[in-house]
């Protein structure tokens, strides 16, 4: 339990939020909106059994009152190790609905198969403008968010991989690894439509697993909505393992992207 707690911290770190704000041992993260991960209350600390559920609430109320005031609505992300343990059910009775069940997954990298070599595939360590177009290109990001993704990114200061595959120099294929203690964090791994079920992903990601093997990286993490069963699919092949799942707590009317 401790190693998977400990991955939950490495997925806070290499997906960088624009502002934290702790809560007594909550994690208040904000990034102008994008993506639930960097907009969402990570309850990971504090004292089991200290608070009442009145406190709880008062919590649960500084929260929303933080998100409000920056224009978003409050989103809670319940993994195993939320503090307290019941708050699950205190968001459920204040309702809040369950969004997007998630699995994380952890792959050991001793054994990696070779990459097959059928694509051209280049690993930058900074981003480029290059692949922030082809990642906005491909995934339909608005103008706004991709704004909101250089400021993340760029203001790093883990060691980042960022892979993109070519076919006949057309950008069809891209991903982001973030190195932190020995893991490898895997996002924004996208195949354009137009390229799908081709075996790019695959040879991406493979390329990707390799470069980190070959900075000493001895695991690699990644995390999935649970319907998403193309890439989940991958995963599999790849031999990921699922190690827990969590999902998130949200008010109705939230269109925060994951």
């Amino acid at each position: 339990m401790l190693l998977y707690k400990l991955i939950e911290e490495l997925t806070l770190n290499t997906w960088p939020a624009e502002q934290s704000v702790l809560l007594e041992g909550w994690i208040l993260r904000y990034a102008a909106g994008y993506t639930k991960r960097a907009n969402s209350v990570s309850p990971l600390y504090g004292p089991e059994g200290q608070h009442t559920a009145l406190d709880v609430k008062h919590k649960i109320l500084l929260a929303e009152q933080y998100y409000e005031a920056a224009g978003l609505k409050p989103v809670f992300k319940i993994t195993p190790f939320i503090q307290p343990a019941n708050l699950d059910g205190i968001l459920a009775e204040q309702g809040y609905s369950i969004v997007e069940p998630s699995s994380v997954r952890l792959l050991d990298l001793q054994e990696l198969p070779p990459v097959p070599g059928q694509y051209s595939v280049q690993i930058r360590e900074e981003l480029t403008e290059e692949w922030l177009a082809a990642f906005a290109g491909i995934s339909g990001l608005s103008a706004a968010n991709r704004d909101t993704l250089h400021r993340m990114l760029s203001s790093a200061c883990l060691k980042q991989g960022y892979a993109l595959l070519l076919k006949r120099g057309i950008p069809a294929a891209c991903g982001l690894g973030v190195i932190q203690h020995g893991h490898i964090g895997l996002y924004d791994v996208y195949t354009a439509p137009a390229f799908r079920r081709q075996g790019m992903a695959e040879e991406m990601l493979l390329s990707l697993l390799h470069w980190a093997k070959d900075q000493s990286v001895a695991q690699s993490f990644l995390q999935v909505v649970q319907t998403n069963r193309g890439a989940s699919a991958l995963y599999d092949k790849l031999g990921y393992k699922e190690i827990y799942k969590y999902w998130y707590r949200v008010k109705s009317g939230d269109h925060i992207r994951r």
